[in-house]
């Protein structure tokens, strides 16, 4: 093991409340206390790891110092694709800041520093009213959570930033930590009111409170940074109390069961922070894998844990001056860094020999398809479109909910989680809105809602202020027209609402602002130029540079008209956008220009741009108007004007088939895996396996829609099958048999089964009545639990289609329990004759009857069926009957 604390790493002599190392290990971030302002910098990692280097005058220490923050700075973490940098401080405010292509400058007031890279804020994040105290990014870097002192965790939507879509309340006390499940199912907080929540991140509702270990705990630290286990079966929390003294609890994610911790550390733990990789001792110890935990204290002293020792591997006492407030592995798993109030860091490295051997991510994919049913849940924006299936009522929140707005008190209004559903791979950047929204005051006057016009995300770069102010023209510009016309093309929308001085009206149309880079707006400017010099108009296409969400060709969105009087549908068609950036995985994106260049009088290619952090990989031109993009690890597939799909190769942008033409112009687009699936505005729904080159499917959607008003597709996900399973506004739920050569509905939130049964909350384990109940609204008990039957069975069929074995248990027991309370004799002696199969060849059961059932044996089924039953006394024959043939069935 080595320690070093580097000297030159410090905010001068003033605190560092954060620290975060780079997922590739190159750089590193610290957060605290500037001169007059919250301080974020950024270090470069090889200074420390290597004396050579620290010594070489020609290698950068410091990278960038941002003072941006007023107020001082509590937290910053990078992303998990290490795009993006967040910071939060006591300003209120949570910036997010991401590497500019443009080089470094001097720190202004930096005593001669000199910025080497130059990171700017991208997006400010506003909505706390207090301090911001801790922050933490989603494993598919979707969303962003912060806590703060106003007693409320918020939910940020990292696709569409600054959107917040919830807020979560609940604490009494200013909440001080917050860790995401790694498995991306809960996240949870620590706060000063002595309890540990964990929500679900599928409704944002609250899942458990655990307190009895912090009963006796004080509002003593800074912060209280709790951390899962990489597996994600523990949750350690900070500051708890054991006997009187200060422990850090481990609360197991089976039970959320609180009888274990780490104790020894004299004063109260302020951080815990896990390794991100699983461990062993060596390659011929497979099987016996292990958890690394990191710990620090008010008492200045850090522990290292690893789960296969009763006691700590390794206790550095006074390793500074002042409480420990942060740690941080690297992605190796070998380095450590903390941070104290002194205004010190520390890096700790380790070896194989000391920590073991780092499993294999495939090793590690394999125990999470073991425990979870799916095999990754590593970073990137597409992963999120996989299910993760480990919760009976999974269907609800991850299928059917998104469509029903789930709404959650905000601060002056309400907020829908609707904006969840919002997709990965098809979001675009959207630009200002082309209406705006006149109304009266009391005394008579007009007031006009402002339209929102962009900035310039770079305007100090090259361009010259005459430049600049011709881009902003050229941003606003609803066509590629003559730049003398001079008649608006807004369109005003009188409204007969009265509203108060001073105050925005209620109703606003304008969209966030777009996420716009330097090169895009450039070609804006270049394209005015050619204009203003009177140039010949050369427009291919009516392209719009003011965007709406009707241009996105998104997951969510689509929506579906069905006339009241007939019976014709139609979907609202998509128009072409000036450009617009469509996020991906392992720090991809995709940039499109359309109109990128003209190759001749009224011809233009237009372009297809591949970024890798911020770099541009590669690049290939369109002959016609790109309105849609979508990406995966394997492939980016583009959607054109002309009505043809296009799928190119990640990794060099070759085309990986011919274009292929479709029904009508593209409403939809789906990238998963090697899936991708289309939506025309004809309805017409096709999904291709792109690496086998054949369809899945070819269908129409229109039928699914309601006969006395339109609908809208809110969300879409491909089954490992190529089959899909869409949600709509209306509900509902539906995948694809090709077998039956139908669709099939899965789920409706708005069933009365749903609302009229008594289910109580039931964990993936089996254990029934742990969790809220959720309340029915049939008074009679014996229909509530024929209710409650019913909604089993109809879960149950839904699961069998979908392949989902564990779940299906579940339920099949949720369906005996009360089957057995009811005692339904009959129907459970049906069940168990079926679980246990013929008892001789010549039996009639013997010719249909299959031994398992989703990859389950039936005999196992039945064992546990008996065990349920057996909760009912009157079930007691029955049961002795059948665990009679069982046992002999099983001798023989």
């Amino acid at each position: 093991m080595k320690l070093l604390k580097p000297a030159w790493v410090t905010h001068d002599g003033k605190p560092i409340f954060s620290i975060d190392i780079h997922p590739d290990g190159s750089k590193f971030a610290t957060g605290g206390q500037g001169d007059d302002s919250g301080r974020v910098v950024i270090w470069n990692v090889a200074p420390i790891v290597k004396e050579q280097a620290e010594q070489d005058d020609n290698i950068p220490k410091l990278l960038c110092q941002m003072d941006n923050h007023l107020a001082c700075v509590n937290c910053v973490r990078w992303s998990n694709s290490g795009q993006y940098l967040a910071s939060g401080g006591d300003d209120k405010l949570v910036m997010i800041w991401q590497l500019s292509r443009y080089g470094g400058s001097t720190i202004f007031g930096g005593g001669g520093k000199t910025n080497v890279e130059h990171w700017r804020c991208v997006s400010t994040l506003r909505g706390h009213s207090g301090d911001v105290l801790d922050l933490g990014w989603s494993p598919d870097d979707q969303y962003l959570a912060s806590s703060s002192v106003d007693n409320t965790v918020r939910i940020w939507n990292m696709l569409n930033m600054p959107e917040s879509i919830a807020v979560l309340k609940g604490h009494t006390g200013l909440v001080k930590g917050i860790a995401w499940d790694p498995i991306g199912k809960y996240v949870a907080s620590q706060s000063d009111d002595k309890t540990v929540r964990v929500w679900k991140t599928a409704d944002w509702k609250q899942e458990t409170v655990v307190t009895e270990p912090f009963e006796e705990c004080g509002g003593t630290t800074h912060v209280l940074r709790l951390n899962w286990s990489p597996d994600g079966q523990y949750l350690v929390s900070a500051h708890a109390m054991n006997g009187g003294g200060p422990t850090a609890q481990i609360i197991e994610r089976e039970g959320w069961k609180t009888d274990k911790d780490f104790v020894g550390h004299r004063k109260a733990i302020t951080c815990v922070s896990f390794n991100s990789n699983m461990l062993r001792k060596s390659a011929l110890h497979k099987g016996t894998n292990y958890c690394c935990c990191a710990i620090g204290s008010r008492d200045r002293s850090l522990s290292i844990w690893l789960t296969s020792l009763k006691r700590p591997l390794v206790v550095i006492h006074e390793l500074f001056l002042n409480s420990v407030l942060d740690l941080s592995w690297s992605r190796s798993g070998y380095q450590l860094m903390a941070c104290s109030w002194d205004g010190s860091v520390a890096y700790i490295e380790f070896d194989d020999k000391e920590l073991g051997q780092v499993v294999s991510v495939e090793e590690k994919e394999n125990l999470f398809q073991r425990m979870y049913g799916k095999k990754s849940f590593s970073t990137g924006v597409d992963k999120k479109a996989s299910i993760v299936i480990e919760d009976p009522d999974w269907i609800q929140p991850q299928v059917v909910e998104p469509s029903v707005p789930s709404v959650i008190e905000e601060d002056g209004g309400m907020l829908s989680s609707d904006s969840r559903a919002s997709r990965t791979s098809q979001i675009v950047a959207k630009g200002p809105t082309d209406k705006q929204i006149e109304t009266r005051t009391v005394d008579g006057r007009r007031r006009i809602t402002p339209v929102f016009i962009p900035p310039l995300m770079e305007e100090d770069d090259a361009q010259s202020s005459h430049a600049s102010n011709h881009s902003s023209a050229a941003l606003v510009q609803p066509t590629f027209s003559s730049s003398t016309e001079s008649r608006s093309k807004i369109v005003v929308e009188k409204r007969d609402e009265v509203t108060k001085p001073g105050l925005s009206s209620t109703t606003s149309t304008s969209p966030p602002p777009p996420q716009v880079n330097a090169r895009k707006e450039m070609s804006n400017i270049l394209l005015n130029r050619r204009l203003e010099r009177n140039e010949p108009e050369r427009s291919v296409v009516s392209v719009r540079t003011s965007g709406s969400s009707a241009a996105s060709v998104a997951t969510t969105g689509i929506s579906i008209f069905r006339s009241p009087d007939s019976d014709k549908v139609a979907i609202a068609p998509l128009s072409v956008q000036k450009s617009f950036s469509v996020p991906a995985s392992c720090g991809r994106s995709f940039e499109i220009e359309n109109q990128s260049y003209f190759v001749g009088h009224k011809m233009a290619v237009h372009k297809l741009s591949c970024a890798m952090h911020g770099k541009v990989a590669w690049d290939i031109f369109m002959s016609s108007p790109m309105i849609g993009c979508a990406a995966s690890v394997y492939c980016v597939a583009v959607t054109c004007s002309d009505a043809t799909l296009h799928c190119f190769a990640v990794g060099d942008g070759s085309r990986i088939i011919p274009g292929i033409k479709l029904q009508g112009p593209a409403v939809h687009l789906r990238v998963q895996d090697h899936f991708v699936s289309v939506v025309t505005a004809h309805g017409q729904m096709n999904v291709w396996d792109i690496i086998k080159r054949k369809s899945t499917l070819k269908t129409s959607i229109l039928s699914l829609t309601d006969s006395d008003g339109s609908v809208t597709l809110t969300s879409c996900t491909i089954r490992d099958t190529g089959l899909p399973i869409l949600s709509f506004s209306n509900s509902k739920t539906y995948t694809y048999s090709t077998d039956m050569d139908t669709w099939l509905l899965l789920a409706d939130a708005m069933d009365p089964l749903r609302h009229g049964s008594d289910l109580q909350g039931i964990s993936s384990s089996g254990s029934f009545g742990s969790g809220p109940s959720r309340s029915s609204v049939i008074n009679n008990v014996e229909s509530k639990i024929i209710c409650s039957i019913s909604y089993a069975d109809m879960k149950m069929s839904a699961l069998a289609e979908l392949n989902s074995p564990a779940e299906y248990r579940t339920w099949l027991m949720t369906k005996v329990k009360y089957m057995a309370q009811q005692g339904m004799e009959d129907r459970l002696r049906s069940l168990c004759e079926d679980l246990l199969g013929p008892v001789h060849r010549s039996s009639q059961r013997g010719k249909n009857w299959q031994p398992t059932i989703l990859t389950m044996k039936k005999n196992d089924l039945l064992q546990q069926v008996l065990q349920v039953m057996a909760t009912n006394v009157k079930m007691q024959r029955l049961c002795t009957e059948f665990q009679q043939q069982l046992k002999m069935l099983t001798e023989f």
